[in-house]
């Protein structure tokens, strides 16, 4: 297991004398909400959302006497007990990571030799990400780059691009959840010739971006997040105020309002 802080400094868990024995990752647990009615029986649903989820981890420790046992407590103690937020990698799942806190308080029991001890994380993104980004992984197509794996949505015969020139296309997003620029990370990149502002259509979701600001060759429109930015300053102001979301497989789309030299979707996958 790896521990990766969001700086990016990883911390291999056997370099700890420490080796993982399992782990759980159940699933998401809903919060529904719900009423009554008279002469009705059971419950009626309103609504339903996530609630939380908490990956547990069962360690094994190896000391070679009491007091090397006293050492490596500190040091796991250190390791794992932070204030913010950091990732965890499976080594069985190396294309993913999770981003966690420490759930409650966890004791290394004493002795002198090995011993056994369960720590549980609350994820603060309770979807797992893809290590890699997908711009990340369009330029490193590669077994061994350690960005992503071969598996039942992404397989040889994929098309990993996500810049394009024309100004119809698919974005493929190879995770099983939508990609919501209010919540997820999602940076869309556009250069081009748009004299009258330029207008973006997910045809698969029906959802419409404008920009209506000018835009010539020697400019660069960012849309990250929920922010929108023209040659790095904050332009929001000249949308229609709508986002793009990203759905899982094949978002077809669409741009219109000038000509277009390229355009690029970075974001991770997600998975429940």
């Amino acid at each position: 297991m790896i521990i990766q802080l969001l700086d990016g400094i990883k911390y291999d868990i056997g370099d700890y004398s420490l080796k993982r024995l399992y782990h759980h990752i159940p699933s998401i647990s809903m919060v529904h909400n719900t009423t009554t009615a008279n002469g009705r029986g059971g419950l009626l649903f309103l609504d339903s959302q996530y609630g939380e989820r908490i990956i547990t981890v069962e360690l094994l420790y190896q000391a070679t006497g009491i007091f090397d046992y006293y050492l490596l407590r500190d040091k796991v103690n250190a390791l794992f007990t932070r204030p913010e937020p950091y990732y965890i990698v499976f080594k069985n799942e190396p294309y993913k990571r999770w981003l966690v806190r420490v759930n409650n308080n966890f004791e290394l029991p004493p002795n002198q030799q090995m011993e056994a001890f369960t720590i549980e994380f609350t994820c603060e993104n309770i979807f797992s990400e893809s290590i890699g980004t997908t711009l990340e992984m369009q330029n490193n197509k590669e077994w061994d780059v350690g960005l992503f794996a071969w598996n039942d949505t992404i397989t040889w015969d994929d098309d990993l691009s996500y810049t394009f020139t024309n100004k119809n296309f698919n974005v493929k997003n190879l995770g099983n959840v939508d990609i919501d620029p209010r919540e997820h990370e999602l940076i869309v990149t556009i250069k081009g010739d748009f004299p009258n502002g330029l207008t973006m259509i997910n045809n698969t979701t029906e959802e419409v971006y404008q920009y209506n600001g000018k835009l010539t060759t020697s400019d660069t429109l960012m849309i990250n997040g929920i922010r929108t930015l023209k040659n790095g300053i904050s332009d929001f102001g000249s949308t229609n105020k709508k986002l793009i979301t990203l759905r899982p497989g094949e978002n077809n789309m669409t741009i219109s309002g000038g000509t277009m030299s390229s355009i690029s979707f970075n974001f991770r996958f997600l998975y429940k």
